[in-house]
């Protein structure tokens, strides 16, 4: 902390912006925090009975479909998931497997572990999980990382290489 005054000079006003710069991200966090708590159980008590409500409308009305009601409102979680571990452990995943610097990168919260990691062996490098993940989901597809790539994410980083 010393080493980073004596470099700016130790000019009061210079200090306090530093500091103050520092507490308006602690606290932009701790706001966040707070909406994560709060938003984790309202989405969650919506979500639940969401499902409690398809389900009883449905069987009410005599035309429940497992295919057409369960089964999107199940893969959405799922992808919602899959999008918050990529986010929470990109940087994790990043390091872990040594992928350069680069704009094909795990991270972001809208893309699938998945769908990086066909990205990525396609236009980087081929990774264990890449491998690991296409033989998990081999019981229910073939190449399963380089089919999770949606059409915009292979125009994007096709021509933004």
């Amino acid at each position: 902390m010393k080493k980073i005054f004596k470099n700016i000079g130790y000019d009061f006003l210079v200090v306090l912006k530093y500091i103050s710069n520092h507490i308006l991200g602690i606290l932009r966090l701790l706001l966040e925090i707070v909406l994560l708590i709060i938003g984790f159980f309202v989405f969650g008590i919506v979500a639940i009975l969401g499902v409690i409500y398809t389900f009883v409308k449905h069987i009410i009305k005599g035309d429940y479909s497992i295919r057409k009601q369960l089964v999107p409102i199940v893969r959405s979680i799922n992808l919602a998931q899959d999008g918050v571990a990529n986010a929470a452990g990109g940087e994790l995943l990043n390091d872990a497997l040594k992928i350069p610097e680069g704009n094909i990168r795990y991270g972001q919260w809208f893309e699938t572990i998945s769908s990086m990691s066909g990205l990525l062996f396609q236009y980087v490098k081929d990774t264990w999980l890449r491998r690991f993940l296409d033989k998990a989901f081999s019981i229910f597809e073939k190449n399963h990382c380089t089919n999770a790539i949606t059409d915009m994410q292979e125009f994007y980083y096709k021509n933004n290489r």
